[in-house]
């Protein structure tokens, strides 16, 4: 088993390397011009990166229930109400999504994460599994905070559309009856 010994200058390199890292992923993101990309078509935050990175992750964390009721229809509505989601966010807290999904449209950062080199359309269901299980279980308290955020975000939307209540148990808002 590695044992792992913590130092003062083990600790003081450790934290040089990370805002090394930091930085150098900061300025790829910043070069690349991913984060200054506009909004999708159809869209209002979401990116046409968001979108590859989303569409690509989703069957995976919804599995079973996707696409469910909602057939050649899921794709499409999912990623309206994440849009949706994702604009009534407050500043900062839509900063930090849209950063998450930056580092993974950059190939040597989405590396760096533990990701695929290749594109979300080339990877399969099993290395995006494989990718999301690594997050996950993570001892890095960002990555696995990533993937809650992500996990989250997707259920919610999808859990959100009516045709899916039914998988739920959920029988759907309560009609309102005249008094």
């Amino acid at each position: 088993m590695l044992k792992i010994t913590t130092t003062r200058r083990g600790f003081m390199q450790l934290g040089a390397a990370s805002a090394a890292a930091l930085t150098i992923g900061g300025s790829l993101a910043a070069l690349t011009g991913c984060s200054k990309a506009p909004a999708a078509n159809g869209y209002s935050v979401l990116r046409d990166g968001d979108l590859t990175f989303l569409t690509a992750i989703a069957p995976v964390i919804l599995s079973d229930s996707y696409p469910g009721t909602l057939g050649s229809q899921a794709q499409e509505r999912l990623l309206h109400a994440l849009d949706r989601l994702t604009g009534t966010l407050q500043d900062y807290s839509r900063s930090q999504l849209l950063m998450l999904l930056d580092v993974m449209q950059v190939a040597p950062l989405r590396a760096l994460m533990g990701a695929q080199w290749a594109s979300w359309e080339e990877v399969s269901a099993d290395d995006t599994e494989a990718f999301l299980q690594d997050w996950k279980h993570s001892r890095i308290q960002l990555k696995r905070m990533g993937y809650g955020s992500l996990c989250k975000l997707l259920t919610m939307c999808w859990y959100s559309q009516p045709e899916t209540f039914i998988s739920t148990g959920y029988p759907g808002a309560p009609k309102k009856i005249p008094a």
